[in-house]
């Protein structure tokens, strides 16, 4: 288990509310806990929330502006997108659930020697709009590694490959 998990597990054993914010000179990220369950993550290496949501279309970059400036200071910016109409709680939920794997898989790949800090009763201006459980969430990053389709190799290798190879 790497030093990451570890103190993941610590902190969602005691049911800790607050933000680990990891720090190195490639990376950075931070998850955030409410009651030892990750309501949000960020890392350097995946897109946020808003540019996934304005990224695949389901929200204009004016609505995201919009929210995000009603919201940001309160922490209520998941809260002001389902209050006017531009998604459903549900739908919201599962997208701040995919952005909470992806990021959390990228900060677990993060070496041990990563810099850590927690601190205590931070939380995320985006609000609490999804939970998930620590272990959930190794399920999920376990389905990440294991469901990634073969890399494409381009038709002509594929039959420079078979006229080559022999039969078994």
């Amino acid at each position: 288990m790497n030093a990451l998990r570890r103190l993941l597990t610590n902190l969602a054993e005691s049911g800790r509310t607050g933000a680990l914010h990891l720090d190195d000179d490639r990376a950075a990220g931070v998850i955030y806990l409410v009651a030892g369950r990750i309501t949000h993550a960020e890392s350097a290496a995946c897109p946020g929330i808003g540019e996934r949501l304005v990224a695949c279309g389901r929200v204009s970059a004016a609505a995201w502006q919009s929210a995000y400036a009603a919201g940001r200071a309160t922490g209520t910016v998941g809260r002001a997108l389902v209050h006017d109409g531009h998604l459903g709680h549900h739908e919201l939920a599962c997208r701040v659930v995919a952005a909470i794997t992806a990021a959390t898989h990228a900060l677990l790949q993060m070496s041990d020697a990563t810099p850590m800090r927690f601190v205590p009763g931070e939380r995320h201006w985006f609000g609490t709009v999804a939970q998930i459980e620590l272990g959930a969430l190794g399920t999920e990053t376990a389905k990440r590694l294991f469901s990634r389709p073969a890399p494409h190799r381009p038709r002509a290798a594929r039959r420079a490959r078979s006229r080559t190879s022999t039969p078994r």
